[in-house]
Formats: C-alpha cells, sequence, structure tokens
C-alpha cells in the first residue's frame, strides 16, 4: 500500500494547475488501465476493481467491478479545460430473475476533478440522484470537494507528489419520507496515476478506507 507523508505544504496562494493529477489519459493501454484499491477498514475483504479506458480525446470509461467480476458501475468522465466532469453514469443491480440491469443516474452537478482548485474555500460540488427499482427508494447523493494542498505520496520506494481533497457528503433517501445521513472523507490524487487513497467516515463505527495496491 501507499503512504501518505502527512506534512502538507498548502498551495492557497498559487494553487497551480494540477491536471498532470488525473489519470495518465495519453499512457492508457487500449485494453485499459486497471487499478486496485485495498480495503484497509476490512482486510479480508476483496479489492475494489477500476478499468479504465480511453473513448475519443477527451472522455475516459470507468467500470468498477464487483467481486464475481460482475459490472457495478460504468462512468464516463471528460476532460475539459479547467478539469474533469462527469457526462454519464450507470449503476447496475440485480433484478428478480437474477439479470443484470442498468439504473440511470441523473447528473445535476458534474464537478470530478478540478485542475486548478483554487483555496480551501472553494467548493466543487458533485450532484447525483437515481431511484433504486426494487424497492422504489430515491437517493440524493451530494459530494463536496475542498482542496486541501499538496503532500506526498509513497509507492515502491518513491515519493510521488500528491493532492488532497476533503469531502464532505449529503445523502438522502426518499419514499414515504425523506431521510438525510452526512459523512465526511478525503481524497488524495498522485501525479501521473490519479486516485491513490480515498476514506469515508460514515459514522464513528463504520469507515470506508481504500488505497490503491503496487502497480
Amino acid at each position: 500500500m501507499g503512504i501518505i507523508n502527512t506534512s502538507c505544504r498548502h498551495t492557497d496562494s498559487n494553487p497551480g494547475d494540477y491536471s498532470a493529477y488525473y489519470l495518465p489519459v495519453a499512457s492508457i493501454p487500449d485494453t485499459g488501465l486497471v487499478y486496485s484499491y485495498r480495503n484497509l477498514a476490512d482486510p479480508a475483504a476483496g479489492p475494489e476493481i477500476w478499468r479504465h479506458t480511453t473513448r475519443g480525446d477527451s472522455l475516459i470509461e470507468s467500470v468498477n467491478y464487483g467481486p464475481d467480476h460482475e459490472v457495478v458501475q460504468r462512468q464516463y468522465d471528460r476532460i475539459v479545460s479547467n478539469g474533469v466532469i462527469t457526462d454519464s453514469l450507470l449503476l447496475f443491480y440485480q433484478d428478480t430473475d437474477g439479470l443484470r440491469k442498468p439504473i440511470r443516474v441523473k447528473i445535476r452537478s458534474p464537478h470530478r476533478l478540478p485542475f486548478q482548485p483554487g483555496d480551501s474555500t472553494k467548493v466543487w460540488l458533485t450532484h447525483l440522484e437515481w431511484n433504486q427499482p426494487l424497492d422504489s427508494l430515491h437517493i440524493v447523493l451530494q459530494r463536496r470537494r475542498r482542496f486541501g494542498g499538496e503532500t506526498t505520496w509513497e509507492m515502491d520506494g518513491k515519493s510521488i507528489p500528491a493532492i488532497r481533497f476533503s469531502t464532505d457528503d449529503t445523502f438522502e433517501t426518499e419514499r414515504d419520507g425523506w431521510t438525510s445521513t452526512t459523512w465526511s472523507g478525503e481524497e488524495i490524487y498522485a501525479r501521473g496515476i490519479g486516485l491513490v487513497y480515498y476514506r469515508r467516515k460514515i459514522s464513528d463505527q463504520l469507515s470506508l478506507e481504500f488505497s490503491l495496491e503496487k502497480k
């Protein structure tokens, strides 16, 4: 697993251009780039697997696979001049006949990763909504990212420049009435690699924490 250098160098006065901290788009092979993330909160569980594939000059297809290699999520992100935005997103579920079916997610706010994030007061919102067919549950997820400065990420004996984002999530569900939960988290992106670490603190008893395994 990678190691975080916690002595961050904040760059609020000169946020710079962090486009190199997204995926290494120019070097993604035709077969796709596969990333495996170790589950730090539950080491006995299997890894989280993603395959990233280029679809044209500026579109990236990212597919998340489940433990039986089934498709769990298919996302299309577009690279624009000032960052990465989500074009479309499909979630997959198993229906009562055992067939995998897609759920099309409505993207209310598409911000995925800003290349010039500004200081920690600027908020980058991802806002998603969808309906679960099996239980008629309406779900709203809002993720607010704030730039947390520069750091480093240790991998394969190398210290790689990296950047942090703090995240604040609101997860709402509606069927016979609304319920809402909030949680905090963190994301780290390494230069020339992309996302190498993320954490979501759902509650005092439950956290999700994943780290990119050695490439």
